[in-house]
């Protein structure tokens, strides 16, 4: 054997190789073993209490358990995260082939897993998969929960808005939240819409799906499938995104030019309307007449909260946020919107606009479409936008063409807090997920048309980048979360998952009940 390797079959060389080749093998047999690969893991065991009291059909829940960071893929001991798994099959059985899952909802509002669940199997008709996100989920840990921001929402609803006092104390909030997680192990540049579409991968394999029959996301969150679509090809057949996003969670990216067009269609809207506009005759002017009034003199009162009464304040940005908030928010006073621009341009504080401000948490509304989930986790949310930030520490260019109004709009988009609590939370930045790797999967998209955070134009627009694969249904007069509100979208949705290659019809919603104003 040593001269075959060695060549030579000279006594002395020989020797010295097989000396060498002892030595080689002591030093191979006395150093550490490479470590197993770490490979994630789905245990099926009974739901939690509070989870399997809301089911009322048959289901299954497990815990997925992945790594917190996949860029040291051998971390078999490295930190991981365990994740809530719920399986729910049609109460009749699965009349269609294959599994489905959902991406969902927006950024930081927690995707609770629960037996609402049950009313989406039953409708489509196929098993479904669903997944608490990392850092969201009430059952998963780590919780990029930031109870340090909490306490300043009373706070906020009384101060102006762009009050520096007010500004620092959130910004300090964020801070600290970031320190306490970082000094308990938890890295929030972990929590990012590329690990959540990598836990998605690690759940279709630990639970031995072949691929995906049905992909479905809600709002930010087509953020996850987007780029689960760029990393996994193949993976889903066909998907379908109710309110999408295509910017940051708080759809900085040209957020003042997406309100002006949903503000404009209102006022279309509102002329429409014969008792709207009797009572709100030129909402567009009144539009402007509150936004100047208020830029000077806020309106100021109070609201209740449950049993507390709270003081609020009202300026120009406030106003532009609260409106925002309503044309495209979830459960926000889309109907109330007119008579409350006719009471701000007369310095009169509305009490739907009161209550609003009362109740809002610090820096929500304007910037994300749900403010009142108690689950939300501003950690999450953070970030994802923090890291698609276009450049740390300054605010993209969203009032271009808005010059008449562009001091108030830029108070809210251009100067937001956010700047300095992406600073603050510290996380590096990358790319933005881009719907451009979907080209060949079969889409419906769905988008209100008062929705300001999932403008049509927008969605249309990524419709026509990915082809005739890809088609929009827009609900008139609709809001966020068009499957929540609208029967005529949930029926087309239906539809087309039957059929997912053809198109939706674009007037499968015309007879969507009309915008009723108060």
């Amino acid at each position: 054997m040593v001269t075959r390797v060695s060549g030579y079959r000279h006594r002395g060389a020989a020797a010295g190789l097989v000396c060498l080749l002892s030595v080689a093998m002591l030093s191979a047999c006395t150093s550490p073993s490479e470590p197993e690969p770490f490979r994630p893991s789905l245990v099926w065991a009974p739901c939690p209490d509070d989870v399997e009291t809301t089911f009322l059909s048959p289901h299954e829940c497990g815990t997925l358990t992945v790594l917190a960071n996949r860029s040291r893929p051998t971390g078999a001991t490295g930190a991981t995260v365990k994740l809530l798994v719920a399986k729910v099959p049609p109460p009749a059985g699965a009349t269609m082939p294959g599994l489905g899952t959902s991406f969902g909802p927006n950024f930081g509002d927690a995707e609770a897993v629960g037996g609402a669940m049950a009313a989406g199997t039953a409708r489509l008709g196929r098993t479904n998969l669903q997944m608490e996100w990392r850092g969201s989920g009430p059952h998963n840990q780590p919780s990029l929960r930031c109870p340090e921001v909490d306490p300043i929402g009373v706070r906020a609803a009384g101060a102006p808005n762009n009050d520096p006092g007010l500004r620092g104390a959130f910004v300090a909030a964020v801070a600290q939240c970031a320190k306490r997680l970082r000094a308990s192990g938890v890295e929030p540049a972990d929590y990012t819409s590329t690990a959540m579409a990598q836990d998605m991968e690690d759940l279709r394999v630990a639970a031995g799906i072949d691929r995906w029959a049905m992909g479905a996301s809600y709002g930010t969150q087509s953020a996850v499938l987007f780029e689960y679509l760029r990393l996994f090809p193949g993976r889903v057949q066909a998907a379908y995104l109710d309110s999408p996003a295509f910017t940051s969670p708080a759809n900085f990216h040209d957020g003042a030019v997406a309100l002006q067009g949903r503000l404009d269609t209102l006022f279309d809207l509102c002329a429409e309307d014969a008792a709207c506009r009797g009572a709100s005759p030129d909402l567009e002017e009144l539009w402007t007449q509150a936004l100047e009034r208020t830029r000077t003199h806020p309106l100021r009162g109070t609201a209740m909260v449950g049993a507390e009464q709270v003081a609020v304040v009202v300026d120009a940005p406030k106003l532009v946020r609260a409106a925002r908030f309503a044309l495209g928010g979830e459960g926000g006073q889309l109907a109330a919107l007119p008579r409350i621009i006719t009471g701000a341009a007369h310095g009169q504080l509305a009490p739907e606009l009161a209550t609003m401000v009362a109740s809002d948490p610090a820096f929500c509304s304007g910037y994300r479409p749900q403010c009142r989930d108690k689950r939300f986790s501003l950690g999450v949310f953070l970030t994802d936008l923090c890291s698609t930030w276009p450049s740390r520490g300054t605010a993209p260019e969203t009032t271009r063409g808005l010059e008449d109004q562009r001091a108030v709009y830029a108070a809210v988009f251009e100067e937001s807090p956010y700047a300095d609590a992406c600073a603050a939370w510290d996380v590096p930045v990358r790319a933005a997920p881009s719907p451009s790797s979907a080209r060949d999967v079969p889409m419906l998209m769905l988008t209100g048309d008062l929705d300001s955070f999932s403008p049509p134009a927008t969605v249309r627009d990524a419709a026509d980048r990915l082809g005739p694969v890809a088609s929009v249904l827009l609900v008139p007069g609709g809001i966020h979360n068009v499957l929540g509100f609208y029967e005529c979208a949930i029926t087309a949705r239906n539809n087309w998952t039957r059929r997912p290659t053809q198109p939706t019809s674009n007037d499968a919603c015309h007879t969507a009940p009309a915008v009723t104003f108060r």
